[in-house]
């Protein structure tokens, strides 16, 4: 039976960890499944990485319309064909994050997650949101990496956050990314195992 599961977070909360940890876990219990991130690998995703490490310009439309489409493949290229073979299909990243990120004074994050979901992009069985200190975040991202993409600042993580609170549903289930990768993923495979 297939199931759609999304991980959100600020950069530096560690979403990129656990999404890889239950991967592995579900793995070795010969659970079918796909993990996939976005921006995808995609000429479209491949843009978008070159727009948040500062090596070309996007408008703000310019950026939705490439976000857009570069989940257009994510879901046909990826996220479809997993789901209709029946698989488990873990996502880093999905619509919360644009409605997050690139929320501007000419788009709120609502207006920004509407324009995705007229678009009628699969809706996800579970939603983790790995809740974070932007400060703890920002020092994460500092000790961990060599480069710094275009949202990596404390002001910009706090208003992210702020974002995110005010969109993700209420059955997103939120973990304290401060406790160990251990933890989270021990508490994440539990919540999976239930269903809730």
């Amino acid at each position: 039976m297939s199931k759609f599961i999304v991980f959100e977070g600020i950069d530096g909360s560690g979403k990129s960890t656990l999404s890889k940890n239950i991967f592995h876990i579900l793995q070795n219990r010969n659970i079918d499944l796909d993990l996939f991130r976005e921006p995808t690998s995609f000429e479209t995703g491949i843009e978008l990485r070159k727009f948040l490490q500062n090596k070309i310009h996007l408008s703000p439309e310019e950026q939705m319309k490439l976000f857009i489409a570069d989940r257009k493949e994510s879901v046909n290229r990826n996220i479809l064909p997993g789901l209709q073979n029946k698989k488990f299909v873990l996502l880093d990243r999905y619509y919360f994050s644009t409605a997050a990120y690139q929320a501007s004074s000419l788009n709120s994050p609502m207006e920004i997650l509407q324009r995705n979901l007229v678009e009628n992009f699969p809706k996800p069985n579970l939603i983790f949101f790995l809740d974070i200190d932007p400060e703890l975040a920002m020092k994460r991202i500092h000790t961990n990496r060599d480069e710094i993409d275009v949202f990596e600042n404390l002001e910009k993580l706090i208003t992210i956050r702020e974002n995110y609170l005010s969109i993700l549903p209420k059955d997103t289930i939120f973990l304290d990314a401060s406790l160990s990768p251990e933890e989270l993923t021990d508490i994440a495979i539990k919540k999976i195992e239930s269903g809730k």
